[in-house]
């Protein structure tokens, strides 16, 4: 490292693509953009999954893991299909037992979870409404106490594949029973934490039965097909979703004039979508190409890049001091969970007052941490909102920037020291 004469600001070595220009007291650093693929929590394409009951499969978390790491999936979709138990009202133990242990691996592999529960995937065969809602009101507890690592339930139960289409026991998809289905979304809301988003499968079921409750989100799972979807889209609802900030994800399913690269990612902007599934339907994914897929992998949910920092350089002992920092959201959504943000400066700690749901994509962000100064380094942290994952670092946000993330801190450096005479 060179000093500088003592009336300039000591300069530190630089991260990757960072600039500075300094003054007697503080100094303003730049910050180059990554184009990596990020695995932060709760957003991109996500691994698919789906067991059932009497010939279970579980999660294997180093499985998990290696998605994390090697392809950047920070997401794991998992359906259960309770066949076992359409016409049985108690869960046994030991299956619950078996979903209680995937959750345990997916803590273990630092992943969140979307969950699904369904009756069938082959026939319309669902529960009647007394036994879903026991089932649910039997599974609650597993989710209210893994809430933590679940970025979604998906409302399920209701018809083939849970999608509230084809179902035997809530209305035909012409004539659906409204008032046994607003019971089943009624359970599974009250079954799960107030932090856990809850999605219905149309925009239009959401305005019917919670039109206001912002942790109601929707799953959209024929993206793109036809002109509406395959009726996802009733009259005004694209245009309701387009301003409607609310959790959306799901998958594709057929080929269409709308399919092509350039309208998917339009479309995933204009509808805010966090999470997508890379393995169905591959006609339309494999069309997108290699590039497009890459894409959707960096922008689905959040994005968060530095853009520029102005930070104390020289402080006297005691003296207070006020850090500037910029950041820009590249990503389709803004994040569906809000959680601490943290300057951190050598051992201290600093609290910055800021809401990460409203961080829309486009829009910069400049936060300001006043503090009396310390000696240290500076970095960002933002970690998980929870108790239980707040110091684990595969659940801490990296921001987009190259050289700034540390690993085994869990903590974003911002390339700059403040020393304190």
């Amino acid at each position: 490292m060179r000093f500088l004469p003592a009336a300039a600001v000591a300069v530190a070595v630089l991260l990757p693509g960072a600039a500075v220009a300094a003054t007697p007291s503080t100094a303003t650093v730049t910050y180059a953009s990554s184009t990596a693929s990020i695995a932060n929590p709760g957003r991109g394409l996500f691994t698919y999954t789906e067991t059932h009951f009497g010939s279970y499969t579980p999660l294997n978390a180093a499985d998990l893991t290696a998605a994390r790491v090697r392809q950047a999936r920070s997401l794991v979709y998992r359906i259960f299909y309770l066949e076992k138990y359409q016409a049985v009202d108690q869960i046994s133990a030991a299956d619950l037992a078996l979903v209680r242990a995937d959750f345990a691996a997916a803590r273990t592999a630092g992943v969140k979870m979307v969950v699904r529960f369904a009756y069938a995937s082959e026939t319309d065969a669902d529960a009647p409404e007394a036994r879903v809602l026991k089932h649910i009101a039997q599974l609650g507890p597993i989710l209210k106490a893994n809430a933590d690592v679940i970025t979604a339930v998906q409302a399920g139960f209701v018809g083939r594949w849970g999608e509230w289409y084809y179902s035997r026991n809530f209305g035909t998809e012409g004539t659906p029973d409204w008032t046994s289905r607003g019971h089943v979304l009624a359970a599974l809301l009250a079954a799960t934490s107030p932090s856990t988003v809850v999605q219905v499968r149309t925009p239009a079921i959401k305005r019917r039965l919670h039109p206001t409750l912002a942790r109601v989100g929707v799953h959209n799972d024929c993206f793109l097909a036809g002109t509406d979807d395959y009726g996802t889209f009733t009259g005004d609802d694209a245009a309701w979703l387009a301003k409607s900030p609310i959790l959306v994800g799901g998958e594709t399913c057929d080929v269409s004039a709308r399919s092509t690269w350039t309208n998917a990612r339009a479309e995933m902007a204009r509808y805010h979508w966090t999470y997508l599934n890379p393995s169905f339907n591959t006609d339309v994914l494999n069309s997108w190409g290699a590039a497009g897929l890459a894409e959707a992998n960096r922008r689905l949910g959040y994005r968060l890049r530095l853009v520029k920092a102005v930070l104390p350089a020289t402080a006297k002992a005691g003296a207070k001091v006020t850090a500037t920092i910029t950041l820009v959201n590249d990503g389709y959504a803004a994040p569906a969970q809000n959680r601490p943000v943290r300057l951190v400066v050598g051992s201290k700690v600093v609290a910055v007052n800021a809401d990460l749901r409203t961080w829309t994509p486009g829009r910069q962000v400049t936060l300001k941490a006043t503090f009396t100064a310390v000696k240290g380094a500076y970095s960002l942290s933002l970690p998980d909102p929870a108790a239980s994952l707040a110091a684990q670092p595969a659940y801490a946000i990296q921001l987009a920037n190259p050289g700034v993330w540390n690993a085994a801190t869990g903590r974003n450096s911002l390339g700059r020291s403040l020393t304190v005479k």
